[in-house]
C-alpha cells in the first residue's frame, strides 16, 4: 500500500526546471552544479525505488495521483490497483446541495490540507491577497465566522 511515493516525478521533474519549492530549495535551484549533483541522487534514487517496486506482487494506491506516479517509476499497472481510504459518505450525501440562507451574503473560501510544504499554503494566501488586491469589493470586514 502506497499513502505517498517516496519520490514522484514531480519533484524530479521541479529539480530538473530549478523550480523553487517543498523538494528544491532555492539555494540549490540556482546553482546549476547543485541542482546537477541534486538530480543526478534524485534518479538514482527513483531508478532504486522503481527496481525495488518492480517486485510487488499486488500494489494499492490510496489515489489516481499516486497510483499515476508509482507506474509511472515502477512500471507495473498491471499490478497497480487504486483503493481510496474509506471515507463514510452517508452524512455528507445527506447535506442540501442548495446554498442556505443566511444573514452574511458572499462566499466562503475553505482550503483544507495538512501542513506540508508541498500543500504551498503561503501560495494560497498571496494568490488570495492579490485577488483582494485586485477586486476589494468581495472583501468583508467585521464577519467572524
Amino acid at each position: 500500500y502506497v499513502h505517498y511515493p517516496t519520490i514522484s516525478t514531480d519533484m524530479l521533474s521541479r529539480v530538473r526546471t530549478r523550480d523553487v519549492g517543498a523538494c528544491n530549495d532555492a539555494m540549490v535551484a540556482k546553482s546549476g552544479i547543485l541542482s546537477s549533483a541534486k538530480l543526478l541522487y534524485y534518479k538514482a534514487f527513483a531508478g532504486i525505488y522503481g527496481f525495488v517496486g518492480r517486485y510487488s506482487e499486488v500494489v494499492m494506491a490510496n489515489s489516481s495521483w499516486t497510483g499515476n506516479h508509482i507506474n509511472s517509476l515502477w512500471k507495473v499497472p498491471k499490478r497497480t490497483q487504486v483503493v481510496f481510504p474509506p471515507c463514510d459518505t452517508t452524512a455528507l450525501a445527506s447535506l442540501p446541495l442548495e446554498r442556505a440562507t443566511s444573514d452574511m451574503e458572499g462566499y466562503l473560501i475553505v482550503s483544507l490540507a495538512q501542513f506540508r510544504p508541498e500543500k504551498d499554503h503561503g501560495l494560497q494566501l498571496r494568490a488570495l491577497s492579490r485577488f483582494f488586491q485586485n477586486s476589494p469589493h468581495h472583501r468583508q470586514r467585521g464577519h467572524s465566522r
